[in-house]
């Protein structure tokens, strides 16, 4: 007797789900193969693969039809991404199949912070925005059966990350009923194993696939960028800034080379109708040039890019195989182009080009950030008027931060007035409690600021970079890795680490959250 493929044999156990989901598609990609079944099992997983591979329907098609038998009027499954565009774009994507299978799915973010008076099964959220949800809608979260943590890798080993973290653990203690099945999904991960376990426990690690082949080239001219996409005839192209304002000049000067009503930009700085006027235009068009930061950096689909382009090299060899991946996504192998001014940024591409053939991403050593400690504290007594007790802190709090650190941290916040202790209690004082309902207290995203980059030995100026830089951050500029030794002003002081950057200068980016000017001063150098 011949066995059943592994696709056959899983098209019987989404009985409910497969022709809502899969009915277009012959068979299933090897992550989905892969994955599909642990997820049947109600097992926890971290799916790792590149990027196009199908990872997010190999966790819902399954989570839907585990849920479907479960499916009541309360929300049951939770999908935590880290921008309001993949949200939205998650949306489009599966919003008919969810209706198909009787699930109402919305999203919930700061463009849109008002959740609908009719029952929904399915929330689409950042960190934030779920933060900000916990404090006011304590009633939603009982039955929750599933999360999905999308793009974790964008996510871990920063302030959002850790905030994350404290987040899922007040969701187990405080609102659930039972421990939730849990997803995490990533292209680009040095030890998932590892980055899962500080989200949840056990971790199932489904990993599969090899990078695709790269045809990379290198230019210093836009006017032979240009000739090559038309020799190449590759008639759409998104083009990655490392700043907003280089997406704002690059817009202009490519306005000579390309018509300027085929020219499209995306960064943070725009509204939400011009961001996602631009997404819908860039699933519609077949031709034409977005110019985009980070933003469009990660999983939204719109539409398929012959190549990809990075205006000078990116901050780490992983955001250099994400924003690549963007492009080609239907072919077996990926096109991009590399801007360089000086020959060290050429080293530098030629470096992320070379880890890109191997899959290789620079490995980053955890470290939590105290801010969190921090705007966590606000946030738990913001939700509790009546206050916890110092025990209870400790709990919520633990996986950040020994016990000592956490007291010395509310210790400097009663001292400041912005907590106070009424018995065994600590609860919100009232300047807290108005900082909070002026929603304040649910981001710890600090402002990028423009800084003028200065060598400290010799006070020769570098350049200039946008970045939420602190003492320590480690990042790319004119192909040379730099340390931050000092911030003055808009100034930043550095040292340089290495002509030519290896994978091994490569370090958690040290980026503070908002929050680090309210902890005690011996420990904002922590």
């Amino acid at each position: 007797m011949n066995k059943l493929t592994p696709t056959v044999s899983l098209k019987t156990s989404l009985k409910n789900t497969w022709s809502v989901f899969f009915g277009g598609f012959r068979r299933l990609t090897p992550i989905q193969e892969a994955t599909i079944p642990h997820i049947l099992k109600g097992e926890n997983v971290i799916v790792c693969s590149p990027t196009a591979t199908g990872k997010t329907e190999a966790v819902i098609v399954p989570l839907i039809e585990r849920l479907i038998p479960q499916k009541t009027n309360a929300l049951i499954l939770l999908y935590i991404a880290p921008t309001r565009a993949l949200l939205n774009n998650l949306l489009v994507r599966l919003d008919l199949g969810f209706k198909k299978c009787g699930f109402k799915a919305i999203v919930r973010t700061g463009d849109k912070p008002y959740l609908p008076k009719n029952p929904f099964q399915v929330l689409f959220t950042t960190p934030e925005s779920l933060d900000s949800l916990l404090c006011r809608q304590k009633k939603i979260w009982r039955h929750i059966q599933a999360i999905v943590i999308d793009e974790i890798h964008f996510l871990d080993n920063t302030y959002r990350g850790d905030q994350l973290r404290i987040l899922l653990r007040r969701l187990l203690k405080e609102h659930l009923k039972t421990t939730p099945q849990f997803a995490a999904l990533s292209a680009t991960l040095y030890n998932p194993e590892e980055v899962g376990k500080r989200y949840f426990s056990p971790v199932q690690v489904i990993q599969t696939g090899q990078p695709r082949l790269l045809k990379f080239y290198l230019f210093k001219d836009w006017d032979k960028i240009i000739n090559l996409l038309k020799k190449k005839k590759w008639h759409k192209a998104i083009i990655f800034c490392n700043r907003r304002r280089d997406v704002e000049e690059l817009y202009l000067q490519l306005s000579q080379y390309w018509p300027k009503e085929r020219l499209l930009m995306h960064h943070g700085s725009l509204s939400r109708r011009l961001r996602e006027e631009t997404e819908i235009l860039l699933r519609q068009w077949r031709w034409g040039i977005c110019i985009c930061t980070s933003t469009l950096e990660i999983g939204i689909d719109i539409g398929d890019f012959d190549v990809a382009i990075c205006y000078y090299p990116p901050p780490t060899p992983s955001a250099f195989q994400q924003r690549i991946g963007r492009a080609s996504r239907q072919k077996e192998y990926q096109v991009a182009i590399g801007f360089y001014e000086e020959e060290t940024e050429a080293e530098c591409f030629n470096l992320y080009a070379s880890l890109a053939h191997k899959g290789i991403v620079e490995s980053m050593n955890y470290l939590p950030d105290f801010s969190v400690v921090v705007q966590q504290i606000f946030s738990i007594l913001f939700a509790h008027p009546a206050g916890l007790k110092l025990e209870q802190l400790f709990y919520l709090l633990s996986p950040l931060a020994p016990e000592e650190i956490i007291e010395k941290i509310i210790i400097h916040l009663s001292e400041k007035s912005w907590i106070e202790q009424i018995g065994k209690n600590f609860r919100a004082s009232e300047k807290l409690m108005n900082m909070g309902e002026k929603g304040l207290i649910h981001s710890n995203i600090p402002n990028t600021k423009e800084f003028k980059v200065i060598e400290a030995t010799t006070q020769k100026s570098i350049g200039e970079i946008t970045t939420q830089a602190t003492k320590g951050h480690r990042f790319i500029l004119a192909g040379k890795v730099w340390e931050v030794i000092n911030i003055k002003g808009k100034n930043l002081f550095v040292r340089l680490v290495t002509h030519k950057p290896t994978i091994k200068v490569f370090h958690k980016r040290f980026s503070r959250g908002a929050f680090t000017h309210f902890l005690p001063p011996e420990l904002t150098e922590a």
